[in-house]
């Protein structure tokens, strides 16, 4: 009987194991191109239903994000399912929890169904977008908790702002929540024909108000609830440093109080517009009780990335809001 050396039996190891190798880098290379193969067939059949999808209902554009699939059968309505991110690790409030290691967001798909489509999001507010976007094209899409709630919560705040009769009243009204009197100068600049868009508490570069005019930025307004402090150039001069970021022409500064001797003098070198807490009254009753703003469109009140404050903490919230 033939028996093997230790040479021959370490080459017959050798060539055994070198078999194995190439059995596992062909299954390895077959698994890997199978996969590819699946993931760019996933990713055409995902660009050919945006297509179809922006086609049907007249969409500039999906975002990159968003996952579409198609089903057989309709949904009896459009409807949408918000959810939000959160990190892995997080602090009592909510933030990043900076002493865990390998901490990251968990990103919560957000779901919207309409006609036998269904899109999921990574973002809520690329969601909201989309919304809105299809109900401009008149694609009816229930509204959710979120903004029914919105739209009673507007609709008071609507009647507060018709019983508003003086400085004393504005104080009162937003004292505690500075963010809604940004709202309230808002609703005025939309009552005389702009497009009004204030900006986030995380994302505030010296302004809270952007004003556009047929998709162009017109003006930039900072906005401050002050009670008998006045506004100092320094306020001034940041808004003024704004403007070269956002390349806006015009500026206002509005303010419950007043302005300080150098300040308007600096607005008047600057060609910033001032409106104290008289001239804001004034504004006020022109636009509120003579009947120019006497009604509330429920269309117009939109979710923005104020109203995911309760739901997402400030540092997810700001992501969110750069990758919208």
């Amino acid at each position: 009987m033939y028996t093997y050396d230790f040479f021959e039996l370490m080459v017959l190891a050798i060539v055994f194991m070198a078999i194995l190798l190439i059995i596992f880098f062909i299954y390895t290379y077959l698994k890997i191109n199978i996969k590819n193969k699946k993931k760019e067939k996933a990713i055409e059949l995902n660009n050919r239903l945006k297509e179809e999808f922006s086609h049907k209902y007249q969409l500039d554009i999906i975002p990159n994000n968003a996952i579409i699939e198609s089903t057989e059968e309709c949904y009896e309505e459009n409807y949408y399912q918000l959810n939000f991110p959160h990190w892995r690790f997080e602090n009592m409030n909510k933030t990043k929890d900076n002493r865990m290691n390998n901490n990251y967001i968990v990103w919560e798909d957000s779901y919207l169904y309409v006609d036998n489509y269904l899109i999921s999001f990574d973002n809520p507010l690329s969601l909201m977008d989309c919304i809105y976007r299809l109900r401009n094209k008149h694609v009816e899409i229930k509204k959710s908790f979120y903004e029914i709630e919105k739209i009673n919560n507007e609709k008071n705040k609507f009647e507060y702002n018709n019983t508003v009769l003086s400085i004393k009243d504005l104080l009162r009204l937003y004292s505690s929540t500075p963010t809604d009197f940004e709202y309230y100068c808002a609703n005025i600049f939309k009552s005389i024909g702009f497009e009004a868009i204030v900006t986030p508490p995380t994302n505030d570069g010296g302004y809270d108000i952007k004003l556009l005019k047929k998709h162009t930025v017109f003006a930039l307004v900072e906005c401050k609830l002050f009670d008998k402090t006045k506004v100092g150039r320094p306020l001034i001069q940041k808004l003024v440093g704004a403007s070269v970021t956002e390349k806006a022409n015009n500026l206002i500064f509005i303010t419950t109080s007043d302005f300080s001797n150098e300040a308007i003098e600096y607005a008047n070198a600057t060609h910033v517009q001032l409106i104290n807490g008289e001239k804001l009254i004034k504004l006020s009753e022109h636009v509120y009780q003579n009947g120019n703003n006497n009604s509330l469109d429920e269309d117009t009140i939109r979710l923005d990335i104020h109203d995911f404050l309760q739901y997402m903490p400030k540092d997810i919230l700001a992501i969110c809001y750069d990758n919208a």
